[in-house]
């Protein structure tokens, strides 16, 4: 039995494993959304959240606990280093994303095809997009009946306040024609 034996084993040894979902980590930093095999994805869930959650929270500790999530932030070569890259990324852009929203940061598509060569089951995992994305997108659709409610909710009380508004200037109407009567009468 598997008790307090918990995650995925992925059909690899633990270091491999680990490397395996840091890169994937790095990935989808890097590119906000990477088509992965299912089993992958909801191991890498983990990963990606917490790197969030961590750069959340802003102070060293959570910097350094990233640093340690993601591998190391030494390069041995001159320039580009991928996870100084990734950790200014999670800053600049994913920390003031989801600074409203206490964790879920991902969300996993099932794709309908397949992996040619061993017909692995694929999916894409993705940060979620902001709420602001979305509107100006249009990804957001609401389901047929609230969107028939709201918009014939919204006809009714736009015919309401334009018969106030009627009623109100037919009011404003009536006072100044007796307004004008009584002075003609003077």
């Amino acid at each position: 039995m598997r008790h307090l034996n918990s995650g995925r084993k992925l059909g690899v040894d633990q270091s491999h494993r680990i490397a395996l979902l840091r890169g994937l980590t790095l990935s989808l930093i890097e590119h906000e959304a990477i088509r992965t095999t299912p089993a992958r994805a909801k191991e890498l869930r983990w990963y990606a959240d917490r790197v969030v959650t961590l750069a959340k929270r802003g102070d060293l500790a959570a910097r350094r606990k990233i640093i340690q999530l993601l591998g190391s932030t030494e390069s041995h070569a001159d320039g580009h280093n991928r996870v100084r890259s990734a950790i200014e990324r999670i800053y600049s852009q994913l920390v003031p994303r989801y600074q409203g929203r206490n964790g879920g940061y991902t969300q996993i598509v099932r794709l309908a095809e397949r992996r040619p060569g061993d017909n692995a089951e694929m999916c894409y995992m993705r940060y979620i997009p902001a709420a602001e994305e979305k509107k100006e997108k249009g990804v957001k659709k609401e389901s047929g009946k609230t969107a028939k409610a709201k918009s014939a909710g919204s006809k009714k009380k736009a015919a309401a306040a334009s018969d106030k508004t009627e009623a109100k200037s037919d009011k404003t109407e009536k006072k100044t024609t007796k307004a004008k009567k009584k002075e003609k009468e003077d």
